[in-house]
């Protein structure tokens, strides 16, 4: 299985759900600080046409693909990494090992209500995750400086974004060499886990996103 993807230009890691979370490990026990983000569809098609998103994606440490019709847009996958995608393997255990290893969790979210959300769904489901603050960015104008410094007054070991992109991508370009967390781990705008949308709704939906994708890799292609 092929480690790293090119996906219409843009660069992504395809590791087993394991194997990242080894590297995690190794780059936060190294002191320096490690950043994450999850990259579905729109991550990508963002990407042509804000410049801080296609910057960002290429300073990450990692990406987690978490959209199977990335893997399907390019022809790639295997049947093990499609299903970890599919159940959201890599955030589950990611959280059950901050679990274990009694890191703090920083969550920051675009809004109050979104953080609230974020803030009750890790209680419910990691409830020994230690959750030392919650940020809202509501009407965030750039500047960031007070954020970052309460943030960094909370010293956590892990930050969560629930920022939509580009929100999350511009935050962390301009700030990532002042943040003083250990891991950033970036999901995008929130999705919290479990019964959603009606399955004809999804497949319709992933149809339409995956052949999105797909014609977009093909332009990719024939350009270059």
């Amino acid at each position: 299985m092929d480690k790293t993807i090119d996906v219409a230009g843009i660069s992504l890691d395809n590791y087993a759900a394991h194997e990242l979370l080894d590297e995690l490990e190794q780059g936060v026990s190294g002191q320096g600080f490690c950043t994450i983000e999850e990259v579905n569809t729109d991550t990508i098609m963002l990407a042509d046409t804000d410049d801080s998103v296609r910057e960002m994606l290429g300073l990450l440490d990692h990406t987690v693909i978490c959209e199977t019709g990335i893997l399907e847009a390019i022809g790639k996958g295997s049947g093990q990494r499609r299903r970890e995608i599919e159940h959201h393997v890599f955030f589950r255990a990611l959280l059950r090992q901050i679990e274990r290893s009694h890191r703090t969790l920083y969550l920051i979210a675009e809004s109050r209500e979104t953080a609230a959300r974020m803030d009750a769904y890790v209680r419910e489901h990691y409830p020994q995750c230690e959750i030392i603050g919650v940020q809202a960015l509501d009407g965030w104008d750039g500047a960031a400086d007070p954020i970052v410094n309460e943030i960094n007054a909370a010293t956590p070991d892990v930050i969560l974004s629930v920022l939509p992109s580009p929100m999350q991508e511009q935050f962390l370009l301009a700030n990532r060499d002042k943040l003083s967390a250990g891991l950033w781990y970036g999901i995008g705008a929130l999705r919290l886990f479990g019964r959603g949308r009606p399955l004809m709704r999804k497949l319709i939906q992933h149809f339409v996103r995956t052949h999105r994708l797909e014609k977009k890799v093909r332009g990719y292609r024939q350009e270059n």
